[in-house]
């Protein structure tokens, strides 16, 4: 199962049991952030770096936690899956990709079907003049907070 779908399922759990939106928003609140990697995301857009997240969380957590630390402002671009809270008021996740109309095509077969950071890399750099794109490969920060995220 990949894992915004089984995110999407513990959301649709939660709010079975009574859990809000603010709930999960307050333990998201509550995830500490090492002083190191805020000092560094200021540091880097102090220096004039172009900062973005790629991310296969969802948009309400990331957006969460950077309102909470006061880091959203610092980024131009959030890529993840995208959610949305339904008229019964539970977060949905889904996936970047509709996986289920279809392979996303990198060809790789490691990332998972929902996002292929790969992809989203590629359309970033395509946006990005080559001027720009060579002041940008001296600048670029890859800050996954520990997480150990990596690239298709």
């Amino acid at each position: 199962m990949p894992w915004n779908t089984l995110i999407d399922t513990v959301m649709g759990e939660l709010h079975a049991r009574g859990k809000t939106l603010h709930d999960v928003a307050e333990v998201l609140r509550a995830a500490p952030i090492d002083p190191h990697v805020v000092a560094t995301i200021k540091a880097a857009y102090g220096l004039g770096c172009d900062l973005r997240v790629l991310s296969d969380a969802n948009r309400f957590f990331i957006e969460t936690i950077l309102d909470h630390h006061g880091l959203r402002g610092y980024f131009s671009e959030i890529n993840t899956n995208p959610s949305r809270v339904d008229a019964d008021g539970r977060l949905r996740i889904a996936p970047h990709h509709d996986f289920h109309a279809g392979p996303h095509g990198c060809g790789l077969g490691t990332c998972p079907p929902n996002m292929c950071k790969g992809q989203v890399l590629d359309r970033t750099r395509v946006g990005i003049s080559s001027n720009t794109l060579s002041a940008v490969a001296t600048k670029t920060l890859s800050a996954a907070a520990g997480l150990g995220v990596g690239v298709c």
